[in-house]
């Protein structure tokens, strides 16, 4: 995974739906989280998960356009929803 901005957020899912070991799974869920400076400056990192957004495995789109309307939102300091999002 590529590094981002300092304060910006992106959008990070453990598994893929339909992949590996996971092709039973009916849901899936992708974490939001905030790009933190590494210790010492160079870089930066993933920081803690602040919104998780869950859905079905066949939605996959769904869940992830949600995802990223909430990265934009959580962006712009306008988001004001939950920590636990169902797309």
């Amino acid at each position: 995974m590529a590094s981002g901005t300092p304060g910006t957020h992106g959008i990070d899912g453990a598994c893929a739906p339909g992949s590996g070991s996971w092709a039973s799974q009916q849901t899936f869920s992708v974490g939001i989280f905030e790009w933190v400076p590494k210790a010492g400056g160079k870089g930066t990192k993933r920081g803690k998960v602040k919104v998780r957004v869950k859905g079905s495995v066949s939605q996959q789109e769904q869940v992830l356009a949600k995802a990223r309307e909430i990265a934009a939102q959580l962006d712009a300091r306008r988001y004001t929803g939950g920590t636990s999002v169902t797309a």
